[in-house]
């Protein structure tokens, strides 16, 4: 999706997409370009920046907190699958 429709499903304006990704909330091209591919993935975060921020109270600060842990649980459960499956392959050996 372009960033305008991104935009439009979060009910956000470009103001706000431009500080969350300044913010390193959202991981945009840095082209600037309004034909920028978004994906579902990068919707459903936006999603969540704005339940934290508008439903929870959650200050920038905080969010930027959630993110980057939310984030750090993300790759560290992609680590574990990759040792689980290494360890199930050498116990088939």
């Amino acid at each position: 999706m372009t960033r305008e429709e991104f935009c439009s499903r979060l009910g956000i304006g470009s103001a706000t997409l431009q500080l969350w990704t300044s913010e390193g909330w959202l991981l945009l091209d840095d082209t600037g370009s309004s034909s920028a591919s978004l994906s579902e993935i990068d919707l459903a975060r936006g999603q969540l920046i704005r339940h934290l921020g508008d439903e929870f109270g959650v200050n920038a600060d905080g969010i930027g907190i959630i993110l980057d842990l939310l984030d750090q649980v993300h790759g560290l459960r992609s680590v574990l699958r990759e040792v689980l499956q290494s360890s199930a392959a050498r116990a088939e050996r």
